[in-house]
């Protein structure tokens, strides 16, 4: 047999066996397709909203809802007066990063590190935060309630720490080390929902806030 016959027979049957192997072998390659189809084909879900609610009139409750499921973004205000009136705004669902920067602007801001705090500075007006996260299969939720955000941004008072000393001495009160109980996150988050959207958007909620504020 001539050489390059030889060869030529050796290279069609190899081809013959590795399209046959193709079929009854799982390469390493494609053995987790299915795992890796799991993955891309997992559901993300985000939620953040802010409801106020007002003890005096005219403003009875106000809130902003924000929704992103899979790429697919809604957000809703609405605003209640005393009089009854209600008027809601809502962004249609679409395809837009909005929401998605929002999330991760009020998360970079510690949202997730905000406690529920007693009733202080201006009572008037009570805010509750809901945070609600569902990614790769594992979902976190949480909810904060406080007042007056300026007063916890700036004012809160502080806090003392008083170690004993275990050889029965008392300590120095009057020489008390403190820190202070301020946190800016609160006013700031509460500046995003206020913030959010554009200027289009944010014209129309001004609008609704001064229509259910107005008595007929």
């Amino acid at each position: 047999m001539r050489r390059d016959n030889w060869f030529g027979t050796a290279v069609f049957v190899f081809a013959v066996l590795f399209i046959i192997g193709g079929l009854f072998l799982k390469w390493p390659d494609f053995s987790h397709k299915q795992q890796v189809e799991g993955v891309l084909h997992q559901r993300s879900v985000l939620d953040v909203s802010l409801l106020m609610k007002y003890a005096k009139p005219p403003i009875y409750t106000e809130s902003y809802e924000m929704h992103n499921d899979n790429g697919v973004s809604t957000a809703q205000y609405r605003v209640q007066g005393y009089s009854g009136k209600v008027v809601t705004i809502t962004l249609p669902p679409m395809r837009t990063y909005d929401v998605t920067f929002f999330f991760q602007q009020v998360v970079l801001e510690g949202i997730w590190e905000l406690t529920n705090k007693p009733a202080r500075g201006n009572t008037d007006v009570i805010y509750t935060l809901h945070i609600h996260q569902l990614s790769g299969g594992k979902q976190g939720s949480r909810t904060i309630v406080f007042t007056d955000p300026h007063y916890w941004a700036t004012t809160a008072g502080r806090q003392y720490q008083i170690e004993l000393n275990p050889h029965g001495a008392v300590p120095d009160l009057t020489k008390l080390k403190s820190t202070s109980l301020a946190d800016p996150r609160y006013e700031q988050i509460v500046r995003e929902f206020r913030n959010f959207g554009t200027p289009a958007f944010r014209q129309k909620v001004a609008q609704a806030r001064h229509l259910v504020s107005v008595s007929h």
